[in-house]
């Protein structure tokens, strides 16, 4: 019980402190589709929201903390985990490069953990993205990595499409 209210004040904690010195709001919606032939498609939906600052040296590679929110519905039914809903932490870097005007290409990179059973058990989630941008939006296709318990992994291909905000 104090380890789930200690987590979850450092998370609010982190959340905070990063968000005033913010210069980038990102949330970035996604549908992961399950790219294994060996097993039954897992796909999941999902959600993460980033605070991102500008590294020093360069100021179109930004990097934060991020808070994910993820909706199971096909690995409950097949008994992968125990609920639907699963959390994910961790860090997001993002690159962007201007082509013309309005419109830019992004890489983004999320890599952390996810829980399915309320910060009892942890597990890695690595997903690298690309995709093209105008003004606020962009449209994302990458490649996702996920650990689960008793050794089952699963490759995503997400489909995102997102929207920042600069401050």
């Amino acid at each position: 019980m104090f380890k789930k209210i200690l987590l979850q004040l450092l998370v609010v904690v982190v959340f905070t402190v990063s968000s005033v010195y913010a210069f980038e709001f990102s949330l970035t919606p996604s549908y992961s589709y399950t790219l294994s032939k060996d097993i039954e498609k897992v796909d999941y939906l999902g959600a993460r929201m980033s605070f991102l600052i500008p590294t020093e040296d360069n100021k179109s590679i930004n990097y934060g903390p991020y808070v994910g929110i993820f909706y199971n519905y096909k690995l409950l039914e097949q008994a992968h985990v125990q609920e639907q809903a699963g959390i994910s932490l961790g860090l997001h870097m993002k690159y962007c490069a201007n082509i013309i005007q309005n419109f830019y290409f992004v890489i983004s990179a999320f890599g952390g953990v996810h829980t399915e059973d309320f910060f009892k058990n942890f597990n890695t989630e690595i997903s690298v993205n690309a995709g093209l941008g105008y003004n606020n939006y962009f449209l994302m296709v990458g490649y996702e990595t996920r650990y689960y318990p008793n050794e089952f992994t699963v490759n995503y291909l997400p489909i995102t499409i997102g929207v920042s905000f600069q401050f």
